[in-house]
């Protein structure tokens, strides 16, 4: 403890107080000129010593001293994970460990993202109001009056089945099974599609157009992009080559 009082005589200097040899003074700096620098041999001590060293040699800091398991819940309480998380999914931000990314997505869905209902229900409003284009689409092409109230119930018969679609579709989509069956799906409709506007142009098989359009258009959509550049191929190449033409004799 170091103690000042009137008397100069019980001041006790500094490096006494603290304890080893008096500092060093220097009077010249590094250009030359003068100058005055003040080092305590203590002071250096404790800037040299840095962390302790373990068996091995190595440096040992306390937070070595904390098991893998307790650091790995601190992490996840304070949330840093899904915040890199999301960094990582928008292409920003340094990348996170898988093992700590795998945790994060364990843990369930993000409080902030949207249910997959929910997602299926907006998706089912758009596609019956496509479906209901298409049904006035028919009926003006035939010259068939249909009053609005007419395609306002046939959208909502089809609201069911567009439901069940959207949602089954949605959950599963990043599944290559339900890819390659979206991709079957959306080929065979678009085709079927193509196969009734050159064959088939009567008003009762046309009703089945809405439907077929609906579908093909939501599926080519929905798949990633590779898969709906060949469904789209396939019916190109369907409505060229024209399988079911009649032969010319």
């Amino acid at each position: 403890m170091v103690t000042i009082s009137e008397d100069d005589g019980d001041n006790v200097p500094l490096a006494e107080a603290l304890g080893g040899p008096p500092p060093a003074y220097t009077s010249s700096d590094d250009n030359g000129g003068a100058g005055l620098r003040l080092e305590h041999p203590s002071v250096s001590r404790i800037v040299q010593a840095g962390p302790r060293r373990g068996p091995d040699g190595r440096p040992h800091y306390l937070i070595d001293d904390i098991p893998d398991n307790e650091k790995m819940r601190l992490i996840r309480e304070s949330g840093i994970l899904h915040k890199y998380a999301k960094s990582k999914e928008h292409g920003a931000g340094s990348d996170v460990d898988e093992a700590a990314a795998a945790a994060t997505e364990a843990d369930g869905r993000d409080a902030d993202q949207i249910p997959t209902w929910m997602d299926a229900l907006v998706y089912t409003v758009g596609l019956a109001a496509v479906y209901g284009l298409f049904e006035a689409l028919v009926s003006q092409q035939y010259n068939v009056d249909v009053s609005v109230g007419e395609i306002g119930q046939r959208m909502a018969k089809a609201a069911p089945a567009l439901y069940a679609t959207v949602y089954f579709t949605f959950r599963f989509q990043r599944q290559r099974l339900v890819q390659l069956l979206m991709l079957l799906a959306a080929s065979a409709s678009g085709c079927y599609f193509v196969h009734l506007n050159l064959h088939s142009p009567r008003l009762g098989i046309m009703r089945r157009a809405p439907g077929l359009v609906t579908l093909w258009i939501y599926l080519t959509f929905l798949m990633d992009v590779r898969p709906a550049m060949v469904g789209a191929a396939t019916v190109g190449l369907f409505w060229i080559l024209d399988p079911f033409r009649p032969a010319a004799f």
